[in-house]
C-alpha cells in the first residue's frame, strides 16, 4: 500500500489549523488542543515544518508558530517532502538509483515518468485547495479531461 505517514498527515492538519488562525501565533499547547494531537507529537511536527520553511517559529513567552507563507503557496508536495523526503515510488525513479536489475529492466524509465507525474500533481494541489472541496473536484476533472490515458513517453 502506498500511503503517507501519520506525521505527514498530522502536518497537513496542523497547517490547516494555522491557516484558519491567519497570522495569529499558536503555541504547541494551543495547536494540540485545537487538533487533538499530543503535545509531543505537535513538537515533532512543528520541527519538521520549521526545518522545511513552512512555518515561522518565535521563541519566548509570547512565541509560537505561524505559516511562513500563504496557504495558496504551500503545496502538498512541500509537506510530503518535509516529512517523507524526496518522492520516489521505486528505486529506479530516483536520479541516483542503484537497482541491481536496471540494465535488464525495460520499465525503469517509465517509473521515472510516473514519479514525475505524481510530483506534478502533488505540486499543483495547495493547502488552500485541500481546504476547499470544490477546488478538489475541479482539479480532478481537469486531470481526467487532459487525457483518458497517460502517455508516459511524453513526460
Amino acid at each position: 500500500m502506498l500511503k503517507i505517514s501519520k506525521l505527514t498527515d498530522y502536518g497537513i492538519v496542523v497547517l490547516n489549523h494555522l491557516a484558519q488562525s491567519a497570522s495569529l501565533q499558536q503555541s504547541t499547547d494551543d495547536i494540540g488542543l485545537a487538533t487533538g494531537l499530543a503535545t509531543a507529537t505537535v513538537r515533532k511536527v512543528m520541527k519538521a515544518l520549521a526545518d522545511a520553511g513552512l512555518v515561522i517559529t518565535r521563541r519566548g513567552a509570547h512565541g509560537g508558530y505561524r505559516l511562513a507563507r500563504s496557504p495558496l503557496q504551500i503545496s502538498v508536495l512541500d509537506v510530503v517532502e518535509a516529512f517523507e523526503g524526496p518522492v520516489a515510488l521505486t528505486e529506479c525513479s530516483t536520479d541516483d538509483h542503484h537497482c541491481d536489475i536496471t540494465e535488464n529492466c525495460s520499465l525503469a524509465s517509465n517509473w521515472g515518468g510516473i514519479n514525475q507525474l505524481l510530483m506534478q500533481v502533488l505540486s499543483r494541489v495547495t493547502l488552500e485547495d485541500l481546504r476547499n472541496p470544490q477546488v478538489q473536484d475541479r482539479l480532478y476533472r481537469e486531470l481526467v479531461q487532459q487525457s483518458p490515458r497517460i502517455q508516459l513517453l511524453n513526460l
